[in-house]
């Protein structure tokens, strides 16, 4: 049986595990800076907001659309809550 991971790392693998860690690593920086000054609800609700408006941001410039059928919100608000 073969194996379907790549085991060589190449230039781009690399720069993307350096993107991830810069952004995990400035995430933590920041949440630790605004936890003394906001309260937590604030910081989640934030973050929250930022990552929602960018996820539908890139969906729409890839050419996803919302649904349309009110069921299918229905579902997306019962498995949020």
């Amino acid at each position: 049986m073969t194996s379907a991971i790549n085991h060589v790392m190449n230039s781009k693998v690399w720069a993307m595990l350096i993107f991830l860690s810069i952004l995990w690593g400035g995430s933590f920086f920041f949440v630790g800076v605004a936890v003394n000054d906001l309260p937590s609800l604030t910081i989640v609700t934030l973050r929250v907001g930022i990552a929602a408006i960018t996820l539908w941001g890139i969906a729409l410039m890839i050419g996803l659309r919302p649904p349309k059928d009110l069921k299918i919100w229905g579902s997306f608000l019962v498995m949020g809550g």
